[in-house]
C-alpha cells in the first residue's frame, strides 16, 4: 500500500486542517508582533506538527 497525495488520503486532509491555519497565523504573529517576539511565530507551527505525529500514532495504535 502506497502513499497517496490527494484529498482522499485522510492523512493528508488531517494534515492541512492542521497546517494551514498555523501557517496562517504564524505569518500573522511575525508581521504583527515585535522582533523580540518573533519565536512565538514559530510556535503554531511546531505544535500543529506535534498534534499531527500524535493523532498518526493514536490511528496506528487502533490498526
Amino acid at each position: 500500500m502506497g502513499f497517496e497525495l490527494s484529498l482522499k488520503n485522510k492523512r493528508v486532509r488531517i494534515w492541512l486542517c492542521l497546517m494551514v491555519p498555523a501557517f496562517i497565523l504564524a505569518i500573522a504573529l511575525f508581521i504583527f508582533l515585535p522582533n523580540e517576539l518573533s519565536i512565538a511565530g514559530t510556535l503554531p507551527l511546531i505544535i500543529g506538527y506535534f498534534f499531527y505525529l500524535g493523532w498518526i500514532m493514536v490511528k496506528k495504535k487502533q490498526e
